[in-house]
């Protein structure tokens, strides 16, 4: 007798008010549940973020074996589950997420990969994805929202880099020109998340980079409007990135990586001159990010945080700079 495949229970988490204007948002990506390392949890839940952004790579799986019966990811969702840090985090915080390779079901993988309509909808039951939502309604899971009145509207932007990728397209056709018109909505700041690096350079680091015709047209976009500011995750390291070249405004990414599963230095500085985009060095302890607004002043803080909640870097920004010039 075959035996029961695990079914995960859904991971609701507190309701986002979007009539608020956004403050302080944490977010952070690749977290393994198998290490029984959650302490990071308590230090996110510390600072009363407004939401927290779930980058992909939210669980590993115990091996990837792409079978469309999805066992090792189910578990690893379980055991996200029973994950009392991460549960007191959702209690009290709207938790967004998107995922990567490895919680979208195996490295690398995009839309050939077999069981992607089953690991669509495994994503959208555990994270309670509910029925009106935009994301019960098509493909993928990518998503944006607005938060606060006018002149404080926040717009929150999650991409999904692996239900459509093919060696041509990181988004695919109907992705593309649904982040244009998400783009062109009003706004007066937007955080665009992207679950690998966009400004990245390093030949070491996944990112973009790998597709430098689709980056073109992702900073061309981004160039048409005001207030876009980049978040990531996928490397492993936490990093800033800056770009003024090309642009018609400053353009700063914070990329935040591993949340409990870092890797060693010696697997990731890249030979030669450091990237050219990278302000400064990388974090290679575990770690998340955070984003303080001041509307009163009109400045943005983009803070790297230490697994231990130690406050590692801040690079501030104003609104008036992210302005399309």
């Amino acid at each position: 007798m075959t035996a029961a495949l695990p079914i995960p229970p859904p991971m609701p988490s507190a309701q986002l008010d979007e009539a608020k204007p956004l403050t302080r948002f944490c977010f952070g990506s690749c977290y393994a549940p198998q290490l029984h390392k959650s302490h990071v949890w308590r230090e996110i839940l510390a600072l009363r973020p407004d939401v927290f952004l779930y980058l992909g790579d939210n669980v590993y799986q115990r091996a990837e074996t792409g079978h469309p019966d999805l066992l090792e990811l189910r578990e690893a969702y379980g055991l996200l589950a029973e994950d009392a840090d991460f549960a007191a985090l959702r209690a009290a915080t709207p938790v967004l997420p998107v995922w990567d390779d490895h919680d979208y079901g195996m490295n690398n993988a995009g839309a050939s990969f077999p069981p992607r309509r089953q690991t669509e909808a495994l994503f959208k039951h555990v994270w309670a994805v509910p029925p009106e939502d935009a994301r019960s309604k098509r493909e993928g899971v990518y998503f944006a929202g607005t938060i606060g009145p006018a002149g404080q509207r926040t717009q929150l932007i999650l991409l999904d880099l692996h239900y459509f990728m093919t060696s041509d397209t990181l988004l695919g056709d109907v992705q593309w020109a649904w982040l244009a018109e998400t783009l062109a909505a009003p706004a007066d700041l937007r955080f665009l998340a992207s679950s690998i690096p966009v400004l990245c350079d390093s030949e070491r680091l996944d990112g973009w980079r790998r597709y430098p015709v689709e980056r073109q047209h992702l900073l061309d976009l981004i160039g048409r409007c005001n207030g876009v500011v980049i978040l990531s995750g996928d490397s492993h390291v936490g990093a800033f990135y800056r770009r003024s070249v090309g642009l018609t405004y400053p353009l700063l990414e914070l990329t935040a990586s591993s949340l409990n599963f870092p890797w060693g230095e010696e697997l990731h500085e890249p030979p030669g001159p450091p990237d050219p985009a990278r302000i400064g060095e990388v974090l290679w302890e575990a770690n998340f990010g955070a984003v303080d607004i001041d509307w009163n002043i009109g400045e943005i803080a983009l803070t790297l945080y230490e697994d231990t909640g130690r406050l590692v870097r801040t690079e501030r920004i104003s609104l008036a700079a992210l302005t399309a010039r």
